[in-house]
């Protein structure tokens, strides 16, 4: 197990108190604003299931994967109505669904934990289990600070912090075009932190 998921198995308790009470609401009701009613939808890095559970309350056909087997469960006890559809996946490994089983897929802080070479594997993972015109939403770090040279932080956990315009770059090489972005600061006031969340399209 990689530290940064160490991290998270042993601190269920913190994260899932910190994803229940803080979620960028605005940038999926975006997504949802961009995908059909009732589509197929994955969560890759659901943590603690809180956007996943909005998002079959609203008629979505939800499938969602973490790579904590710690957060996995808390999502089961607190959104029992997941029940059958969280998976554990500890990526970068093969997303364990068909080739187009998806029209859209979401990634809320999560693909920054991967290293550097380990990104375009994902981005063209997820390009492959995306149809064609299907969506593919995700947010991530640009600035961190606080990380040592190996792109962790006090805690073990990697942050992989790009500029926007290189993750632009990463998912346009995997074949998804952008239809929005965004940077921001981050929304619990931390200082120093900065994100960007893009919408995109599989092409």
């Amino acid at each position: 197990m990689t530290p940064t998921l160490e991290f998270y198995d042993g601190n269920v308790d913190e994260m899932t108190a910190v994803y229940e009470r803080v979620g960028d609401a605005r940038s999926l009701d975006r997504f949802v604003a961009a995908i059909p009613p009732g589509c197929r939808v994955l969560d890759v890095g659901c943590g603690s299931g809180r956007d996943a559970a909005r998002l079959l309350a609203l008629g979505f056909d939800v499938l969602a994967v973490d790579g904590s087997a710690g957060m996995l469960e808390r999502a089961r006890t607190l959104h029992p109505e997941l029940d059958g559809r969280l998976s554990r996946v500890a990526l970068p490994a093969s997303l364990p669904f068909p080739t187009g089983a998806f029209d859209a897929v979401m990634s809320w802080a999560m693909v920054m934990h991967l290293e550097r070479d380990q990104l375009p594997v994902l981005f063209a993972e997820i390009a492959r289990i995306v149809r064609p015109g299907g969506v593919f939403a995700y947010s991530v770090n640009t600035e961190r600070p606080g990380r040592d040279a190996d792109d962790r932080d006090a805690s073990g956990r990697r942050f992989t912090c790009l500029p926007a315009v290189v993750w632009e770059r990463l998912h346009a090489a995997a074949g998804f075009r952008t239809l929005w972005a965004e940077q921001t600061d981050d929304i619990t006031g931390r200082p120093g932190i900065r994100w960007v969340t893009f919408l995109t399209t599989r092409e």
